[in-house]
């Protein structure tokens, strides 16, 4: 067992700014921002290399490869391809130093650090100890001690590395946002990236009561934040009485696998976690009213199942509409890149999200070619500013979303014309290396204000970037 002292991670004495770098080449909102004198003059790279410590959850299979996991740790699926996403920007940056610590299942040792292309990771093992289970929802000893092993270990780390700030990626997931709690003298920037703890989720599935309490806890303790979603705001002022809140945006260009198949095996395609919030019933109830019209449609549904029932739950509710022989129903897939090649086999996208900032998932499939259909939720509706590139209806309203995807059916000139200008705006206005660079603008001005209180520029602001749109 490593050890650490839960209090006594320090800081770099300053991390001042020393000189400043040259403004993004490509666009991008916040190239095209620079561009215009709307982000201030501190674009680029620091001359000071700053150490960053990012405190998330992910796996890829490169990760998997270097990392010494028991059989049920090789078995994880690829998630949080976000993060991957942001980690291949971060590698072409010298004059910053990243070291990523993540939870990991199935880990053989209590931790275990590696570098790799410049960045350095450092996992922990978040079973049970001694052994490798996942903690059992009935038995939540880690949560009850306040994940006081995850904290210790993640502590160990920060005191090894003494960084000059902390990223912590989603509050949500208590088993390792928990582990910035008590954290004294480095500032910490939580890049949201849900919020669990939203009243408006607890009307479709059981509230998590401990999950909700970490939270909402963790955002009480903090003043810096990244968001993403004009739902956002209120719910961290609910805790944090005086919250810096940036706007941001996780890395959202998709390398498509090359050898997707061209073939078209199916109408439509629901990718994504299978939980309420993503609406996975309510694309069933509309897939049976298109079927009254269109007898022959079909859809693909998958994605990691939210709970243990929710699979049999979906196919009993597709029998029970008529509709079984219509849609395959089936859980994730190991490798992001094995779920990007099925859901290539589609025409069209239908995820009638409730509760979302702009899902991860309809990034991709606009990168795989396929037209939109979905509900106007979070920063949704911001993909048709100016002009329509998805559909989209209000919530609930399961009338207009079968509407919506019969007009798809009948018009292959509209699904051409909004696949190609949804890519053309995704392509200019998310632009990975200036999303990138926005992070590093984020993480400038947080330590400038945080040591020398520096008024933050007001064009990182979440309030003033949504005037620009």
């Amino acid at each position: 067992m490593v050890k650490a002292d839960l209090f006594t991670a320090k800081a770099m004495p300053d991390a001042r700014e020393t000189g400043e770098g040259s403004a993004a080449d490509s666009p991008g909102v916040w190239g095209a921002a620079r561009s215009q004198g709307t982000v201030g003059n501190r674009t680029g790279l620091p001359m000071k290399k700053l150490k960053i410590v990012w405190i998330c959850h992910f796996s890829n299979a490169e990760v998997r490869k270097r990392l010494p996991l028991a059989r049920e740790g090789r078995a994880v699926a690829d998630f949080a391809p976000w993060i991957s996403n942001m980690i291949q920007e971060f590698k072409q940056f010298e004059n910053i130093e990243i070291h990523i610590i993540s939870p990991h299942r199935g880990l053989k040792s209590i931790n275990c650090s590696f570098d790799c292309e410049g960045l350095h990771y450092h996992f922990f093992k978040a079973d049970i100890p001694f052994m490798n289970r996942r903690w059992p929802h009935f038995f939540r000893l880690d949560a009850w001690t306040g994940f006081i092993l995850n904290r210790l270990l993640v502590r160990y780390f920060i005191n090894q590395i003494k960084p000059d700030l902390i990223n912590l990626w989603g509050a949500e997931n208590s088993y390792y946002s928990s582990t910035i709690l008590g954290i004294k003298n480095i500032p910490i920037l939580i890049s949201i990236q849900g919020i669990y703890s939203n009243p408006n989720r607890f009307k479709l599935e059981r509230e998590d009561k401990l999950r909700s309490k970490f939270e909402r806890r963790v955002h009480s303790e903090n003043k810096y934040f990244g968001v993403s979603a004009p739902f956002m705001p209120e719910l961290i002022k609910r805790d944090s009485p005086d919250p810096i809140l940036f706007w941001t945006s996780s890395v959202k260009r998709i390398q498509i696998p090359k050898n997707c198949s061209k073939e078209k095996c199916y109408d439509f395609v629901f990718f994504a976690r299978l939980t309420p919030v993503k609406g996975p019933k309510d694309a069933l109830e509309a897939l049976a009213l298109v079927k009254n019209k269109k007898p022959d449609v079909t859809m693909r549904m998958m994605g990691p199942a939210g709970s243990i029932k929710i699979l049999d739950e979906l196919r009993a509710q597709a029998k029970a509409l008529g509709i079984e022989k219509n849609v395959k129903i089936s859980g994730g897939f190991a490798l992001q890149e094995d779920m990007l090649k099925e859901a290539a086999r589609a025409k069209f996208y239908l995820l009638p999200t409730v509760i979302d900032t702009i899902p991860g998932t309809l990034f991709e499939a606009i990168y795989l070619d396929l037209p939109v259909v979905s509900y106007k939720t979070g920063n949704i509706p911001l993909l048709n500013t100016g002009e329509t590139r998805v559909l989209l209806c209000e919530r609930g309203d399961i009338a207009s979303l079968a509407n919506n995807m019969i007009r798809l059916l009948d018009d292959p000139q509209l699904s051409l014309d909004l696949s190609q200008k949804a890519k053309e705006f995704v392509e200019k206005w998310f632009d990975n290396r200036n999303i990138a660079l926005n992070f590093i603008d984020q993480y400038k001005a947080v330590l400038e204000h945080y040591h020398h209180n520096e008024p933050v520029p007001a064009s990182l602001l979440y309030e003033n970037f949504m005037k620009t749109l």
